[in-house]
């Protein structure tokens, strides 16, 4: 086929050849795609029944194309065989089908809503994605039963349809669906609220300031300002701030919004996190006793920013917490500690804190009580950590005048300790760079 070249798809459009047009289809050529697709638009109805057919060719690209023309041409007779074609499956096919029945409208709605039910759920929250583009009110019921569905794409799309219908009957629904267990139908209720503009919506969306997830509670306060909401002294009005990642109001509340920045500390989004350190540094004396709660944190990176607060803050009650967090977040608590002025003594406390310094010199000084948190360093992720780590405690070793129970603690890391280096990086198409990092390569005589 085309063996001369590309088709001349303006001859076929003269003649009106539509199985030509068709074929050309076929071409794997952009240009000539569009070209014939915009034919096929010109030509019309004629066109249909055989576009139609052509949803069902070998060729995925062709399929596709067939179906863009049939979105194009508008024709009702095209909207059972393109909801049939949300099954297929390659998914550059089925994401051309979805705005191409978005494009036929109306005629597409009573076929959409009974493809709610369809047991495939791809197809499922497809249909409830095209009925949003379509905006038509006869989808309102139906979506809101899909609010209840087991899955979770499928509510997600639902949510977003019925924000994009606004039709005053998915308020209840949609408020109901703000406690969904999927962030991201929160979020997406959230915003349909806004969107449908209900007074009655206010209440239940400052509730969801106090999200767990900050694209929730962010989604709440944007909903919120689409509804007039002002915040007024209540603590309500903290969360929405928060939500906003307005820290300088925050830092203005003090004392009131130290609690809220603390659950800031505990959210995934690291920027969120970053901002609520910096806000609580700011806020100073009123942070010091929930910071050191949160050195005791079930999260680690909580505790680890719990120790950088603390420092910029520089309290003198939060020394003796941070000098016990050393063992659990040494870099963090070691940092915060100079920036309190405190000086390691001659304890457990100091081998972690000149370990986290890289002092390793005053780690050998130490001697037995620098050997936990040399081991520990024997697992860094950088290689000239543990080559130094492991020399330190070669030389703590060879020194001798150890407890027994410290010899044996040092020669269990022995075999890791002399293990041969192998640092070898591999270029690979298909995987990039990959690197492997093993030994660490310290001769360590007995």
């Amino acid at each position: 086929m085309f063996l001369f070249g590309p088709p001349n798809v303006e001859k076929m459009k003269a003649r009106r050849d539509v199985n030509g047009l068709i074929k050309a289809l076929s071409y794997k050529n952009g240009d000539v795609h569009r070209a014939a697709i915009q034919a096929l638009k010109e030509i019309g109805a004629p066109a249909v029944t055989p576009l139609i057919a052509a949803l069902k060719d070998e060729k995925s690209y062709v399929r596709a194309a067939a179906a863009k023309a049939l979105g194009e041409i508008k024709d009702p007779r095209a909207v059972e065989p393109l909801i049939a074609a949300l099954r297929d499956g390659n998914g550059f096919m089925r994401g051309t089908a979805i705005p191409a029945l978005g494009e036929i409208g109306a005629p597409a709605v009573e076929p959409l809503i009974a493809a709610l039910q369809d047991k495939n759920k791809e197809v499922r929250w497809t249909a409830a994605q095209v009925l949003g583009r379509i905006g038509d009110a006869r989808a309102v019921e139906p979506l809101i039963a899909a609010l209840k569905e087991e899955c979770n794409d499928v509510r997600w799309n639902a949510a977003r349809a019925l924000g994009q219908i606004g039709d005053a009957r998915a308020v209840q629904p949609l408020t109901a669906a703000l406690k969904d267990e999927w962030p991201l139908v929160r979020q997406t209720a959230a915003e349909a609220l806004g969107q449908i503009g209900d007074p009655r919506a206010v209440e239940p969306l400052t509730a969801v300031l106090q999200d767990e997830e900050s694209q929730v509670r962010q989604a709440a306060a944007e909903a919120l300002d689409r509804l007039g909401w002002e915040p007024g002294p209540a603590e309500t009005a903290g969360w929405y701030w928060m939500a906003k990642r307005d820290w300088d109001k925050c830092v203005a509340w003090g004392a009131l919004g130290v609690e809220l920045l603390i659950a800031a500390l505990k959210d995934r989004n690291s920027e969120v996190r970053r901002d609520a350190i910096q806000a609580l540094g700011e806020i100073g004396a009123p942070a010091v006793t929930p910071l050191i709660a949160a050195l005791k944190d079930k999260r680690e990176y909580v505790r680890q920013a719990a120790a950088e607060a603390l420092g910029r803050i520089g309290d003198a009650r939060a020394v003796e917490p941070l000098s016990a967090a050393l063992k659990d977040v040494p870099y963090a608590a070691a940092q915060a500690l100079d920036c309190l002025g405190w000086k390691p003594g001659q304890d457990e406390n100091a081998g972690w804190y000149w370990m986290a310094k890289h002092d390793w010199k005053k780690c050998v000084t130490l001697g037995a009580l620098a050997v936990e948190p040399l081991s520990a360093a024997l697992k860094d992720e950088d290689w000239n950590v543990r080559r130094a780590a492991a020399r330190a405690l070669v030389s703590i070793y060879q020194k001798g005048e150890l407890p027994q129970n410290v010899r044996e603690a040092i020669l269990r890391h022995r075999e890791s300790i002399t293990e041969a280096h192998d640092d070898v990086r591999v270029e690979s198409a298909a995987w990039g760079c990959s690197h492997t990092d093993r030994g660490i390569g310290v001769k360590f005589p007995l």
